[in-house]
């Protein structure tokens, strides 16, 4: 199809500007449905239908939708909004923590290339694996853009409408909150919903299965009934009938038997089974052509790998068991089980074609009745009888009343194989695929990440430190690959601050492992300095594994020396490293090299921001005790009389970008654009402070583990007059207007209150800042002012 057609077909009729992403297809599987989105965007900027600055939601966090939204962010970075809207709390939620197997290429098998693991993509890629991996891949690649572009993600948001006016723009009606609901597009990507009849004995497909282990029950052969033959009802029956295998162990076991002739004659059958108005019952040829071709070690294998101790009904109210349009890998291996099972004459497993249940009445729960039969109560059931879509198409039913796509299938999505790339989708995102390494000459071993090694051990009061690196070349660790395994033969409770500085050094290495004596004492104290929790946000976690002891190696001494003089070298050592990767990155941004991160600044005013840094930086090289404070500030938003080892655990490379360049170039724009020359400080309160005024710029994600909100900054103990949230992009006026839950409207205020003009002015990364950082010095002087100024005239009415 070409871009055209594709724009054509997603679009709502007597709609100028909503659009169906991929939610009444047939091939469902994540890599078809990310195609889809790619094509579909392609299709959206080639038809020109928003302008460069204009605005686009997106309903839907599945793959469809985040892979859209954020092909957008990179191939139309210029938009004024990119926002995404879930119901759930988290993109991906179904597939979120799931040990099912996802390949990319799976419906393609058994054609050339259906084994590469890549999925190929340009945009938010990944490689085969169990669901939650390739969910942790998708995540960060969103989380990357939601970070450094326009788009924004509007979690536990319900659309309850969409409102297309009569000038192309849509009204989106949501149960959150958003900073502006009126778009040029809506891309409607609602998924198909969880699947039906989980209100019973059911577990969701994604869930974790029973089946890929072995049966332990206290009878001799309990029964599985499974009730459906799609792609999920085949692979469920598949798991029950071979002996505790996972979905991915199954896969591998069908595609490496070697099929001989077998394999041709599949082919054929398939293409003969979609020629026009074929009706080629599948079970039968598979039985009559190519089961005499399968040579006698396939079916030995297929025979060793069965369960030996349950018995299996698979039953559909469908007149063949093997539909077409499922995976020819799942009908296969279904095809040889159940062959399997009858040659060896074990009979363990019944197939129920052509009957449907008593009544219409699907058996979630208690015996099952099937027409014309006993009932009976399985062991286990599983009803995989296709999603439960209505949920979902719920608020937009009148809307889609007329879509030609939800009242015919679409014929090119029936047939279970990959849909492509369009050329012109390929040619507009390879710029944004990641480049491939440059291959090693022959004569050039490629040389891999080190594991360096260090040990710990006590000498009376002091600590011996032996190993491949010195106290004082620890930093050198964070500007590499190279991972490090420590020995410690010191107890946790006598390692003082040095244990803080340890799980600091591990928190951000590629790698860290742990060897300790007292391994459950190092282990709880790891954990808890670096629970996600207390890290600025959601995408920094523990990297410090702690593991029993092993005797170390034999490594050269290198320094004996106090507990706390050791923890003040190596925190000295990090905090300088530290240092010297934000002025790396800060000169990315500001200098030449021109990185983007999401806010596009006005040319002059970089220069501006950058000669501002250049004065700041020599006294944070210089001076331990400001560098100290205005990093770790950066980083969270407490403020401490009083900084220790423990709270400088976040500080530190993982925390680099959304944590501490963002914010640092938020309080440079505050010293060169407003009236208050602020610079970094040594003491409390904050970390800037100038002109009479105190400042903290701050760059957290979230506060005690929740997503940053102008609600939650609002309730925060902020200790100085100005607050600078370099990742809060809601406007924080709305949130000023908010009522304390302990007040209602018009309550005198009370003995203890703070008055308004004595609260801190927090200042967010919101739309208006952007616009202005863009826009140049000139401006943002003006919104700075404007804000400042808003804040004046809201103390003189509540005084007055």
């Amino acid at each position: 199809m070409t871009p055209e057609e594709i724009f054509e077909d997603a679009l709502v009729p007597n709609t100028r500007s909503v659009l169906v992403l991929g939610s009444f297809e047939r091939r469902v599987t994540v890599y078809s449905q990310q195609v889809r989105a790619l094509n579909l965007v392609d299709a959206l900027l080639s038809q020109n239908v928003v302008r460069d600055d204009g605005k686009i939601a997106i309903i839907g966090g599945g793959a469809a939708g985040v892979t859209a939204a954020v092909a957008l962010s990179k191939a139309a970075p210029n938009l004024k909004a990119l926002d995404l809207f879930e119901a759930r709390a988290d993109i991906l939620q179904l597939q979120k923590n799931s040990t099912r197997y996802l390949h990319p290429h799976f419906y393609d098998w058994p054609s050339i290339g259906s084994d590469e693991e890549d999925a190929g993509l340009p945009i938010m890629n990944w490689t085969a694996g169990p669901a939650g991996d390739v969910v942790r891949a998708l995540w960060n690649q969103f989380d990357e853009a939601c970070r450094t572009t326009r788009l924004s993600f509007y979690p536990n948001s319900t659309v309850t409408s969409l409102k297309p006016s009569s000038i192309s723009t849509v009204r989106v009606v949501t149960t959150g909150t958003a900073i502006s609901r009126i778009y040029d597009v809506v891309i409607l990507a609602i998924g198909f919903g969880l699947e039906a009849f989980l209100d019973g004995d059911t577990d969701s497909y994604w869930k974790p299965s029973a089946l890929a282990g072995a049966m332990l029950v206290q009878m001799q052969e309990p029964s599985i009934f499974i009730s459906g033959n799609g792609d999920g009802g085949l692979v469920d029956f598949q798991m029950a009938a071979f002996n505790a295998l996972d979905h991915r162990a199954i896969c591998q076991l069908i595609t490496n038997l070697d099929l001989g002739d077998a394999l041709t004659e599949l082919r054929t059958i398939e293409v003969e089974a979609w020629a026009p108005g074929a009706n080629v019952n599948l079970m039968d040829a598979y039985r009559m052509r190519v089961k005499p071709l399968i040579p006698a070690p396939a079916w030995a294998t297929v025979v060793e790998a069965l369960r030996n101790n349950v018995r299996i009904r698979l039953h559909t109210n469908e007149a063949q068991l093997l539909r077409k349009t499922t995976a020819l890998h799942n009908r296969l291996a279904t095809f040889l089980i159940i062959e399997a099972d009858r040659d060896i004459e074990r009979n363990a497993i019944t197939v129920t074609t052509g009957v449907g249940f008593t009544d219409g009445v699907v058996p979630a729960t208690g015996p099952i009745s099937l027409d014309g039969e006993a009932p009976f109560t399985p062991y286990r059931r599983f009803l995989r009888l296709g999603p439960d879509s209505a949920p979902n198409l719920a608020p937009f039913d009148a809307l889609l009343a007329t879509y030609p796509g939800r009242l015919l299938p679409k014929a090119s999505a029936t047939r279970p194989e990959s849909p492509t790339l369009t050329a012109s989708a390929r040619a507009r995102f390879a710029r944004f695929a990641p480049a491939a390494a440059p291959a090693q000459l022959p004569e050039q071993a490629a040389v891999g990440p080190r594991i360096l090694r260090i040990v710990l051990q006590r000498q009376g009061s002091n600590i011996t430190w032996s190993g491949d690196l010195a106290p004082t070349d620890i930093d050198t660790l964070w500007r590499g690959n190279d991972g490090l395994s420590v020995y410690v033969d010191v107890a946790a409770a006598d390692s003082d601050g040095l244990i803080a500085a340890l799980a600091r050094l591990g928190c951000h290495a590629a790698s860290f492992h742990l060897y300790a004596r007292d391994a459950q004492g190092w282990r709880t104290s790891m954990t808890s300095l670096c629970a996600s929790r207390s890290l600025p946000g959601p995408d920094m976690g523990t990297r410090c594994i702690v593991n029993d002891w092993e005797d170390p190696p034999a490594v050269a001494q290198r320094a004996t020396s106090p507990i706390a003089d050791l923890t003040r070298i190596v925190s000295d050592r990090l905090d300088l490293e530290t240092l010297s990767q934000l002025h790396g990155a800060l000169y990315d941004v500001l200098g030449p090299p021109n990185v983007e991160i999401g806010w596009l600044i006005e040319a002059r005013l970089k220069g501006q921001l950058w000669a501002r840094w250049l004065n700041w930086h020599p006294v944070l090289q210089a001076e331990s005790a400001t560098r100290r404070r205005f990093m770790l500030l950066l980083v969270t938003e407490q403020d401490h009389d009083n900084i220790t080892p423990e709270l400088l655990v976040r500080v530190g490379p993982r925390s680099l970008r959304p944590f501490l360049t963002k914010p640092t170039i938020f309080g440079l724009t505050f010293a060169v654009c407003s009236e208050h020359a602020v610079s970094p400080i040594a003491v409390a309160p904050g970390n800037m402070a100038g002109g009479g005024l105190t400042g903290h710029a701050c760059g957290v994600g979230w506060i005690q583990g929740r997503d940053l909100s102008a609600g939650f900054a609002a309730a925060q103990a902020w200790t100085t007059g100005v607050v600078l949230l370099a990742q809060l992009r809601e406007a924080f006026r709305l949130a000023e207007r908010d009522v304390r839950f302990d007040h209602a409207p018009g309550d005198q205020a009370k003995v203890g209150d703070v008055l308004l003009d004595q609260e801190p002015l927090v200042i967010p990364a919101d739309e208006l800042f952007v616009i202005a950082l863009e826009a140049g010095e000139q401006s943002m002087q003006q919104h700075l002012r404007s804000v400042i100024q808003w804040r004046a005239t809201t103390n003189r009415a509540s005084l007055e």
